[in-house]
């Protein structure tokens, strides 16, 4: 059957993109290969990314300079970039050879490096793209490997594969690994034909009715039974603006409580909203408000795909305890309600009521003290509430930019990792270190203003230099902010009652100092690590500081 796969592989390459694959730039007596082989990038990257087949099409950079990379896409909304390597395998046997495996895991890391030199022209023409990728640490990625052969990859194609991803994810999560051969392909061909459509049967316990204006249901639905949901894919997401996205800090604590507290699952929880073309209530005997089965035909989650996701993750991970655990789920039948009234409920779901840690800190009565301290001795205003209008920088400042300052003036460096890593850590609990060591009784409003002044000032220079710079020096002037912000602090041993015009004096030179001396360390001690997670790493940090004089 391995002909036959591959066949209906090749057929829905040609009908979505037979006309959108540029194969100008070789012979003809090679352009149907090349062809599935740059038509199978872009198939990965429609399906995976869910871009329109033109916009895949133009992520195509197969050629013969391409260092291994056939095809990059930037996926804005979600911040997840994702590189492929494609081979066609007519016959249907065998997988991607070692030469090409590390062929890719060498245009990975010259990727990663910001050392384009490497690559053909298609690649380089996305300079612009490729430095703001590199330059956001928010930014995940995807390593895609497609192939239409039916073997795995062996144990000498895949070791390479898995030793860059855990080079690149050290120490946080920044890159993903897909490896999709001929089943996997065909799967989603075959799926893509059939069509699926999501029938739920949800069993509510202690469950109401709202009949006007819409029919709806609610109660509580047990986790086991929500991890069954796991078998329909991201096609329970369908509705949704998005689907399940894996390993979030959110996500993490879902996965947390689900593991150590499910019994208090219920109650942390902001449950789980689904839309079904038809909602039909099953006799169950009599039905009782006790408990009743839902027939749902045409399911969506539109709100809580990742307490979803979260719950099936955790008891495929093996969770256990989750007899008497559960979640508040509504189930909205959408027949009778006016046309768009699905999409409207999707949109108000994901967007409404929303609550970050960060909007805790307005109950810390630290923090009023400084707003008003600050307006009263700088005539400065200090917003820490969410939905306040924020200040011009002139006008004053907000509650993260001295979060960041204060913690990178801090002579424990882990404050300073800890705002390039995952800043809002900082604030995650207004109750605990390190928040409460970096605003409490102590903290002046003065010096606070001061250290967003120091702040501001070396980020302009690190533009600066970012500005006059490529490559990997760039990236480390990008990545390394905070450090380089850490230790000038450090090194300037600023005091305490210092004016920032003083200060400001020696600031530019101080800072030069600081980046041609960390350049230099990061090559001597640590170039084979890559800049965008190099300084989330504590340990290395630690190190590098100390080596550069830091005490």
């Amino acid at each position: 059957m391995s002909i036959l796969h591959v066949g209906h592989v090749q057929a829905a390459i040609e009908k979505r993109f037979g006309s959108l694959i540029d194969v100008s730039d070789v012979r003809e007596s090679e352009k149907e290969d090349c062809f599935l082989t740059r038509g199978l990038s872009a198939f990965v990257i429609a399906e995976l990314s869910g871009a329109e087949d033109n916009i895949a099409a133009s992520s195509v950079l197969d050629c013969p300079r391409d260092n291994g990379i056939d095809a990059l896409y930037f996926d804005r909304l979600e911040l997840v970039c994702y590189l492929v390597q494609s081979k066609w395998i007519k016959s249907g046997n065998g997988s991607v050879d070692v030469g090409s495996i590390l062929k890719f895991t060498s245009g990975v890391h010259d990727f990663f490096q910001g050392d384009l030199e490497r690559f053909g022209p298609k690649t380089k023409a996305l300079r612009p793209l490729i430095e703001e990728v590199l330059a956001d640490s928010k930014v995940t990625f995807k390593l895609i490997v497609a192939y239409t052969g039916q073997q795995t990859l062996s144990g000498d194609a895949q070791h390479p594969l898995d030793e860059l991803v855990a080079a690149l994810n050290d120490p946080t999560e920044l890159v993903g690994l897909r490896i999709l051969k001929q089943e996997d392909l065909h799967r989603i061909v075959a799926e893509q034909a059939l069509g699926e459509t999501v029938n739920l049967q949800i069993m509510l316990k202690e469950w109401g009715t709202v009949r006007e204006p819409y029919m709806a249901y609610y109660g509580q639905v047990d986790l086991k039974d929500i991890a069954t949901w796991g078998k329909y894919g991201q096609f329970l997401y369908a509705k949704n603006i998005r689907g399940f996205k894996g390993n979030t800090d959110v996500n993490d604590g879902i996965m947390t409580t689900i593991k150590s507290h499910p019994q208090n699952f219920w109650y942390f929880n902001n449950g789980i909203t689904v839309v079904a073309d038809k909602v039909t209530p099953q006799p169950l005997g009599s039905g009782t408000q006790a408990s009743r089965v839902f027939e749902c035909d045409g399911a969506s989650v539109v709100n809580g795909a990742q307490t979803v996701g979260s719950i099936v993750a955790a008891v495929s991970g093996g969770a256990n305890g989750l007899q008497n655990a559960g979640v508040l789920v509504r189930v909205i039948s959408l027949d009778g309600c006016p046309e768009g009234f699905g999409m409207e409920l999707t949109k108000a779901a994901n967007t409404q009521n929303r609550i970050e840690s960060k909007d805790f800190v307005a109950q810390d009565p630290q923090q009023a003290r400084l707003q008003t301290d600050l307006f009263l001795e700088h005539h400065k205003r200090y917003v820490y509430r969410s939905g306040d209008m924020p200040p011009t920088p002139d006008e004053g400042c907000t509650f993260e930019e001295a979060a960041v300052a204060l913690a990178c003036a801090h002579s424990d460096i882990s404050h300073c990792v800890q705002a390039k890593r995952e800043v809002g850590k900082l604030w995650d609990d207004i109750t605990k270190a390190p928040y409460t060591i970096l605003f409490n009784v102590g903290t002046q409003a003065v010096r606070m203003w001061r250290d967003i002044e120091i702040l501001r000032a070396v980020e302009a220079e690190l533009k600066i230099f970012q500005a006059n710079n490529e490559g990997k020096a760039k990236l480390i002037a990008t990545h390394g902010n905070r450090f380089v912000l850490y230790m000038f602090f450090q090194t300037m041993s600023v005091p305490a009652d210092s004016k920032f015009e003083a200060v400001n004096k020696v600031l530019p030179a101080a800072v030069e100092k600081i980046l041609s001396t960390l350049i230099y360390a990061q090559k001597k001690h640590y170039d084979s690590s890559y800049p965008s997670n190099l300084f989330k790493n504590l340990t290395k940090c630690k190190d590098l500081a100390k080596k550069m004089g830091a005490s």
